[in-house]
């Protein structure tokens, strides 16, 4: 797959600080693409270093550089 150039990556809380989502952009600020949080996940350290590992690794599936 071809570069697509780098990404930024952006973690989205809500007001209780539970993670909803993380938010991809250029470095320009054009989005590119947002991963939701399953409301299901319990909300632990853990289970949000691999959520955020999973984005990436889509990310950089698509061609992306995070």
């Amino acid at each position: 797959m071809s570069n697509k150039g780098r990404v930024v990556c952006t973690d989205i809380y809500d007001s209780e600080g539970n993670l909803t989502r993380i938010e991809a952009h250029t470095p320009e600020d054009n989005f590119v693409m947002q991963f939701l949080w399953d409301p299901h996940d319990e909300q632990t350290s853990p289970n949000r270093e691999e959520f955020r590992r999973w984005a990436y690794r889509h990310l950089e599936q698509h061609g992306y550089d995070v």
